[in-house]
């Protein structure tokens, strides 16, 4: 349809709303679409993966290319937020999409596929973050991963997660000092949406000492002056704890050193 035609926003209109018609609480104004429900409590609870695309993804069919496995990720990695290490349950994919590899499809690689159909069928345990409530970040990186979870408390003192963080450290990374290997600062990045929208300080867990400094440190080192600088844009409690304490950001950074063994 020629735009610029006098009537050719009233016939987009009438296209989208026929389009979204049968989709409750969902609204068109032109290519803009506007979800709503009744209450908060109501909006968080009907954010799941949509029935279709997982059956499509359960019945997806191994890939035999290497333009097929890139089809496939981009598929599954729209659900990566509601997964609990995602990215070290793909990560045996993901190496496959290099061209420097020789693609061949593996046991190791049949049972990655196998393991990331099964998260998105999974229930999320993930809770829906209030905004009244103050965010807890707990933060690790092992030599090969970098690693953080979200959590909230209920009114009963117990915490919950709202949201996981898992990333391989790229070859230049890893020789970076366990400060450098910015794992808060990649947190925060991905988190944004949740702590940049904080009423509260968000305390921020850590077993690495000298983390808890790193927001007003002083020093010669340009990456750890940017961080630095980054870093001030937060209300952030950092916090050092054991590392015992520690476990699940723990195990989401050192998933990697587990699938390099």
């Amino acid at each position: 349809m020629p735009f610029g035609m006098r009537n050719a926003p009233a016939t987009f209109q009438r296209l989208v709303n026929l389009v979204v018609s049968d989709l409750p609480g969902c609204k068109a104004y032109l290519d803009d679409l506007v979800i709503y429900s009744a209450s908060w409590t109501e909006h968080v609870k009907q954010v799941r993966p949509v029935d279709s695309k997982v059956e499509a993804v359960i019945t997806f069919p191994a890939p035999k290319t290497r333009r097929e496995l890139r089809r496939f990720l981009g598929m599954v990695g729209y659900y990566r937020s509601f997964c609990k290490n995602f990215s070290a349950v793909v990560s045996p994919l993901t190496d496959m999409l290099s061209t420097k590899t020789v693609f061949k499809w593996t046991e190791k690689c049949q049972r990655s596929f196998e393991n990331v159909k099964a998260l998105l069928v999974s229930t999320p345990v993930i809770s829906a973050p209030d905004f009244t409530r103050p965010f807890k970040l707990a933060v690790d990186v092992s030599d090969c991963g970098a690693g953080a979870v979200l959590v909230q408390e209920d009114a009963h003192g117990i915490d919950h997660p709202v949201c996981y963080f898992s990333r391989m450290l790229n070859q230049h990374q890893r020789l970076y000092s366990t400060i450098e290997k910015e794992a808060l600062v990649l947190a925060l990045q991905h988190f944004d949406v949740h702590v940049g929208s904080s009423l509260r300080p968000v305390v921020v867990q850590t077993d690495h000492n000298p983390l808890v400094f790193l927001n007003r440190i002083c020093n010669q080192n340009q990456r750890l002056m940017r961080w630095s600088l980054f870093l001030q844009a937060y209300d952030l409690d950092i916090r050092h704890i054991r590392g015992r304490d520690n476990a699940v950001a723990d195990a989401l950074s050192r998933t990697y050193e587990c699938d390099n063994e």
